[in-house]
């Protein structure tokens, strides 16, 4: 893919595929060096989330609740009182749903700086069944008043997303893949909460993705290029509070809005977008990503063909949709 600019954006040219997990563990060091208001909080997960670094460099600073999730979340708002940075990761479904309770009323409620981190989300550990293959937490968490949710879009972004949201000071969850998740940005890139980034300019219809679905969208992008459709292409990495400015510049721009996520099409990014477009900017719009149901077991890349969440597959929903308006 050649560079093009938006605004300060670069987009790189060079296939090359992150490791999240190998990213964040320099990050979480990075910032504990950094600050040493910082803490790690693990849930029978220290090693499986990134943690072992920080856990060797500043021992005193990590605290293994196994899986205690409930009391781990609680200690957690507890340090964030006491003035820490805590962040706390685990499997998603073991620190989203297991300590809900504790998120709402603990960490959501007193508008603490609580970074939750969610590993292993999507598809990414599909082989081991439903109960770990989550694809509707962010429907849940974006419903809690004073929750914020960044989904990185790659590796250039896990980067910095620890460090961006040190500096929110709200409870903040990040999704975080288990997948090599293909580069898009190069080094200059900044993830700016809160902003939308365009990584391709279009006047037919908008494809608004976030995660893993992003380098996925834009390959879609290339392929309706084929077919004459000019699609516009928009990295959303926040999805709470989304870049409503953005939503509603491109879609008065194409008047066709598709949104992409590794995630159910219910309460997810492509409902947060919904939302925003019929106050402000009514639009046709269709939804890409999993169904209202559990996922099967599989491999990621089955599933992912399953779900139609290829780039050809994706190609092919919007080519349809396009097609009937």
């Amino acid at each position: 893919m050649d560079k093009i600019n938006s605004d300060n954006l670069k987009i790189t040219n060079i296939d090359t595929y992150d490791d999240a997990r190998k990213i964040l563990a320099e990050a979480l060091v990075k910032l504990g060096k950094n600050n040493k208001d910082v803490v790690y909080v693990s849930l029978d997960s220290s090693a499986g989330a990134f943690g072992s670094s920080f856990k060797k460099i500043f021992p005193e600073r990590h605290f293994e609740f196994g899986i205690a999730e409930q009391n781990g979340m609680g200690e957690a708002a507890g340090m964030a009182i006491s003035g820490k940075i805590p962040i706390i990761a685990a499997y998603v479904p073991f620190v989203s749903y297991r300590p809900f309770e504790q998120i709402r009323d603990d960490v959501c409620k007193t508008k603490l700086n609580v970074i939750i981190i969610g590993n292993n989300s999507g598809f990414s550990v599909s082989a081991l069944g439903p109960t770990h293959t989550v694809l509707e937490e962010v429907g849940v968490l974006r419903s809690l008043p004073n929750m914020t949710i960044i989904c990185p879009a790659d590796g250039v972004e896990y980067e910095q997303v620890l460090e961006v949201a040190s500096k929110i000071k709200c409870p903040t969850y990040i999704r975080v893949t288990r997948i090599k998740s293909k580069r898009i940005f190069d080094n200059d890139h900044k993830l700016i909460f809160g902003k939308a980034d365009v990584l391709r300019e279009g006047v037919d219809v908008t494809l608004i993705a976030t995660g893993t679905m992003v380098s996925r969208s834009l390959e879609a992008a290339c392929e309706l290029e084929k077919k004459n459709i000019n699609a516009e292409v928009i990295s959303m990495s926040t999805i709470k509070p989304l870049d409503e400015k953005a939503i509603i510049k491109s879609a008065a721009k194409t008047g066709k809005v598709v949104s992409v996520e590794e995630h159910s099409i219910y309460n997810g990014l492509g409902s947060a977008i919904a939302e925003v477009l019929v106050k402000n900017c009514p639009a046709k719009m269709k939804f890409i990503g999993t169904a209202d149901e559990y996922a099967p077991v599989g491999t990621y890349d089955e599933l992912m063909d399953f779900y139609n969440l290829t780039p050809q597959k994706i190609a092919a929903q919007v080519m349809e949709f396009y097609n009937n308006f």
